[in-house]
This record gives C-alpha cells, structure tokens and sequence, in this order.
C-alpha cells in the first residue's frame, strides 16, 4: 500500500530521512517494502508499506502519521473539514432508509447542490497518481483524496438520478441486476447488501456504485454518502461477484463508525472548493445501532513479565495517550484505558501490551534465556518413547511423513470400518472434512506422490495421532505405521534388490517392537485375517488386538492410483506409552561359547513358524537364546501342503554346553515338533 512522504508531512513533522522513517515505520509493525523517488524530486518520496489486514486505521494517510507521530513524540495535526455556513437543509432534498439495520449500523449523506464537473486540479491530480490511481473528476477525486487521508470510503451519487431522491439500503433481490462502474452487469443476490431508489438498485454497498446514478459532466447536484457496513456482508458480496476495490478492501476489515461524520464534512468541503456549489446542513445521519467504548485494563506488572523488561508505568501510559488511547483510570494495579473506535484490533489486554512493546522497541526486549528448573528424569517419558519409536524405524532404513490430522471420511473406514470418523464443523476442503481414525491413508497418499516421480523405492513411516469418538469427546491415540512399495534394498552386496514383500513390512514391526521396552505386543502369526484392507498377522498385546501387519488390497490401492503392491503396519502405541518404566535386568555378555544346531523340517501349512518357535522353546531341557528361520522351500520331495523350514537353533547356558547335552535337548525338540506335525527331513553340525 502506498504512501506519500509529503503527504504525510501535512499531519506530522517529519525528518527528511525517508530510509530512518521506513525503519521506523518497520520496527512498529508496518514493514517497509520499498521506497520509491527521492527529496526534492517531482512527486516527491512514496512509501511502499505492507498494512495487515488487522490495521485498517493505518491504510490510509492520518493513520500512519498517527504512528509517526507517536513515534517522534511531536502532536498530529488533523484535517479541519472546512465547511462554509449552513446552507439548504439536507432534509428539504433528501431521505434515507435503512432495511436492512443489523446490515448498515449507519448511514450518513449530505448533498452539494450546483457543481460544476471538470477535471481536478494539479495538486490533486498529482497525488492521486503518485498513489497509482487515475483521475476522474473534481467531485469523484475529492472522495479518492479522503478515502486515502482517512480511510473512510465515501460514494457521490447523481442526485437528479435518484428516484424521488430517497436511498434505501436494502439487500439484493434475486436475480437483481446492476451495472457498475466498470462497465460489467451483476446478477445479484440477497448476499450483496444495495444501496437503492424505489425503482431499483444504484450501487453494491462498500463495493463500487452503479452507471446510472454516476457523477457525470453534466451532474449539478451530487448525493454525498459516508455510512458503516458490516465487514462480513462486504466481503461475502465482494467475494461471490468476484470483485476487489479500495472501498470493500477497507469495509471488510473494519470501517470507522465515529470516521463517518467527519470524513463527509471534509469531503463535503473539499467538493465545494473544487466544484462549487452549496453544501446542504445538518448531515442526515441515520443510526440502525450503535457500540458502546470498548474499556481493556493493562497491569504495569503483567506487561514487564511478558515483555521480559520494565519500560515503566510513564513510559507505558505517554505510548497509549500519543496512539490516542484516553487513559480512564491509573490506579496502583493498572492502566484503564478506553480504545479509540478506529482501532478495531485491540480487545484485550495482551494487545495494549503489545502496543506498548510496538513503541518501546522490540529492540529494548533482552536477548536472554529464561530460566528454566530441571524436569525430574529430563524429559518426559512419553516422549521419550516416542523418540525411541522413530528412531528404530529411521535405523531399520525408513523415512519419516507427515500428515495433517485431518482426513476424508471415506477413505478412514476403509481401514477402520467399525470406527465412525468425526466431521469438522467448518472444514476447508472436503478432501479434509474428519479427523483421521487411522494413518495409512495419508501413507498411501505419500507413496503415490513418491512412485508417480520415479522413485524406485518407498520406506516411509508415521508416528502421530489418530482420533476416535469417545463418550465426552474425541480421544486421542498414538500410533506408528509404516508402508513399503517399489523394491526393497539388498541385505548384502552379493544379492541383488527384490520387490518390497510382506517380510519387509514385518521386518520394520519387528524392529519397533522390539525398540518398545517393556511392551506386552507381539506378532501373532496365528491370528491372520485373509481379505482384510490389511492382510496378514495381526499384533497383539495381553490378547487384544493392537495392530496388524500385511499387504494392503489391491482395491484399495486403486483409489489411491497405485498399480503395484504396497505392504503395511499400523500398531497402536497407547498402552505401551501409558504403562509404567519397566525395570532393567543386566545381564553381562555370555563368559561361554553358544552352540548352533540346524534342522530342516517338514511342516504342514496350518502351522505357523510361531506356534514351532513355542513348541521348541517349551520342550528344550536347554536354554535357547535364538530361533532363526534362514530357508524355505516347496517342491520336489516336499508333499503337498507341507514346506521345508530350515531353522538355526542356538543354546545358549552358563556352562559350557557338552554334545551329549545338546542332543538330549535337539531330540526333546524333535519329539514335540512331530506331536505338533512335523517332522526331521535332515540334520546338520557346525
């Protein structure tokens, strides 16, 4: 937005230091994004100053001088309106109504009978374009020149052309039309809020005025009007007819209400001086509603505790006083201050606060850290598991994602059919409109995002929060999950890679389980559940499910436009983040060599290498560290409906183990596998 130097200069006093004023202007929330011309040059110093949309009290000259003046410490000098004696009634000329009250809370209008229209002079033809807007004409420029030395917005109206030149300010009939300024026919709606004739609509209120009732060469009697809009109906018309103009810019934010009066009398004046004509008195001034000051306390002591430094109870009362803020009460406890109407952002005390750190400097805040006491065992054991959950699956080769908590309903219960997800009231996108039960979707999201650009490989986890419905709200629970799709990296330079399998997935469940010390979960290789979005074994603590590893459905896959296989974990980390610190058991390294025995067995296909697993350790008379399956196979000489498992067993005592010994325990094992099913295809010794 931007600002003329020697404009401003006729409300403040300012050095002649245009970079020292754009710092300045930067240090107290207006940040200076160029500076264009220089002192003495034609048109002068322009200040490109970036106005968030919070400030509408600054988008315009008399706001910033008022920064600047506050700044300095030197008084601002506002505008006289310049009005000449009381001429014809407005009254005898003129009516308002106001239809639509909770719309318009006021409206004011005045009229300047017997103008003369033709072009504007020099000066202000020169500022206006210095600002980047072309001239119009003396009467439409003089209500550009208050928009932008007030920051009130006003519209001048053909009186002549107003039928029984009565305004109505009502909102749109449906499927109303109306010509603007710029030429273009709008279709409206009972959305957009009108100013209007009897006979029809003449302007979009705080948007753009209409062709028909347009200030004209040959327009002698001009309807002057200043009123307050409610923001959000300005900006829902603005936004539904694709439209964008100084006056909605400045109305959806927030106009003035007490701006109204005094921005009429100066425009007022100023159309007279330049057109001629007489200005009509008093000003009709219609209220629909009005707001009571706002008053915001500031405790001295509260704003140095969250400044980090003291400017003082003075120096905080003299920053408030020169931004116009009057000083109510000053007692021993606080300041009691009653908010000017034009700043529409300042609601709380924290925000008086923040008007004082503005003005004190943010530069006199200390740079030094707060003190911080020591938590008892550092951080919090939470979040410390957490940590440890990532980082076994960043070192078993994996890389993190994350997602937004938010998720399409839909593709949730593909995954957590029985959990009804819970809708967002207001959501952005409908894309987004629940909050995520589960983590895969998002997951897949990422994997088609990575396969659709060439990668080769995806290893990608997540360790965030799902939310299912509970009886007094949404309850919150921690998960990790993680996705394995393209081809998985060799386990020695002497192989080759393969295609990412169900091992793979299985593989990274393993090495966060086993990185959750003190944890109940554990793969259940007996409890797989073919078919599901998720198919393979399922992870389980104290018997109840906590998760499941597999190879997601192919269906499912299409959705997310995925064409190969993605294999999956998602494993509830709730009850192992609640429990209590397990204690640690030391145990020094074996003082003794281990002993290594390997067996190939026949085993039926309903029994799983865990229920083996279970058989052996229950049977062996031996301590067994170990049971590692490093071969499989079908075919010739294996019957149908069994496989050839080659496992390593490993004993491990402390004593040293005898032969004798060892083989005691391998025909132990041996007798129960065959109970159990299987049965010796071959035996080998280390």
């Amino acid at each position: 937005m931007r600002f003329s130097h020697d404009w401003l200069r006729d409300y403040v006093d300012l050095p002649d230091d245009p970079d020292g004023i754009g710092r300045r202007l930067t240090s107290v929330g207006l940040p200076l994004e160029a500076i264009e011309g220089a002192p003495g040059t034609p048109g002068g110093v322009v200040y490109d100053l970036d106005v968030f949309s919070n400030r509408p009290d600054c988008m315009n000259h008399l706001g910033v001088a008022r920064e600047l003046a506050a700044i300095h410490g030197v008084p601002l000098r506002r505008p006289a309106p310049g009005l000449k004696a009381a001429g014809p009634k407005t009254a005898d000329h003129l009516a308002i109504e106001i239809a639509a009250p909770e719309l318009c809370r006021r409206y004011a209008a005045r009229c300047v009978l017997g103008v003369k229209v033709g072009p504007s002079p020099a000066w202000l033809r020169e500022r206006l374009e210095r600002l980047g807007h072309r001239s119009i004409n003396n009467v439409v420029d003089a209500t550009n020149f208050v928009l932008w030395e007030q920051g009130q917005p006003l519209h001048p109206f053909d009186l002549d052309r107003v039928a029984e030149h009565r305004i109505i300010v009502r909102p749109a009939r449906q499927g109303e039309a109306l010509v603007t300024l710029d030429g273009v026919v709008r279709r409206l709606s009972p959305e957009v809020l009108v100013i209007a004739d009897p006979r029809s609509a003449l302007a979009l209120a705080g948007i753009m005025g209409g062709q028909s009732s347009e200030i004209r060469e040959g327009t002698t009697n001009v309807l002057l009007e200043s009123a307050w809009f409610d923001p959000v109906t300005v900006r829902r018309g603005a936004k539904g007819l694709g439209m964008h103009t100084d006056a909605s810019h400045r109305f959806e934010r927030g106009a003035d209400p007490e701006a109204i009066l005094p921005a009429l009398d100066r425009a007022a004046a100023l159309i007279a001086e330049l057109a001629g004509g007489k200005v009509t008195d008093p000003p009709l001034d219609v209220r629909s509603g009005s707001e009571a000051a706002r008053r915001v306390s500031l405790r001295p002591a509260r704003a140095a505790a969250l400044l980090g430094h003291d400017p003082g109870r003075a120096r905080m009362r003299e920053i408030l006083e020169r931004l116009e803020f009057r000083v109510e009460a000053d007692t021993s406890e606080s300041l009691v201050a009653v908010v000017p109407s034009f700043r529409r952002d300042i609601e709380r005390e924290v925000d008086l606060i923040e008007e004082v750190a503005r003005h004190a400097g943010y530069d006199a805040i200390p740079s030094r850290l707060p003190a911080v006491e020591n938590a008892e065992g550092g951080r919090p054991r939470r979040l410390q598991r957490l940590d440890a959950a990532r980082r076994a699956l960043l070192q078993d080769g994996f890389t993190e994602a994350v997602n937004f908590d938010l998720a399409e309903a839909e593709e949730s219960r593909l995954f957590e059919p029985e959990v009804r997800p819970l809708a967002i009231e207001n959501p952005l996108q409908s894309q987004a409109a629940s909050l995520r039960t589960t983590l895969l979707p998002g997951l897949l999201r990422n994997v088609a995002h990575n396969l659709n650009r060439g990668l080769q490989a995806v290893r990608l986890f997540e360790v965030g929060s799902v939310f299912h419905p509970g009886p007094k709200g949404p309850v919150e629970l921690s998960r990790a999950a993680a996705v394995v799709a393209g081809l998985s990296p060799a386990s020695h330079w002497s192989t080759g890679r393969h295609e990412a399998d169900l091992f793979d997935a299985r593989g990274a469940a393993e090495a966060l389980l086993s990185a959750m010390e003190g944890s109940r979960a554990r793969l259940a290789s007996d409890r797989i559940a073919p078919g599901a979005a998720l198919a393979g074994p399922a992870i389980e603590a104290d018997g109840r499910a906590g998760g499941r590893v597999g190879e997601v459905d192919p269906a499912i896959l299409r959705r997310f436009e995925i064409d190969r296989p993605v294999f999956a974990f998602e494993m509830d980390l709730q009850a192992w983040l609640d429990a209590p610190t397990a204690s640690r058991t030391f145990r020094p390294l074996p003082r003794v060599p281990s002993v290594r025995r390997d067996l190939a067995l026949v085993v039926p296909d309903r029994m799983t290498i865990d229920q083996l697993e279970a058989a052996m350790r229950r049977a062996s008379p031996l301590p067994v560290a170990a049971i590692e399956v490093f071969d499989r196979y079908r075919g010739k000489g294996v019957p149908p409906g069994h496989a050839s498992v080659a496992l390593q067993l490993v004993f491990q005592a402390e004593r040293t183990l005898e032969a004798e010994a060892v083989q005691k325990a391998i025909d132990a094992i041996m007798a129960e596998a065959e109970r159990q099913g299987a049965r010796l295809r071959g035996t080998a010794q280390e």
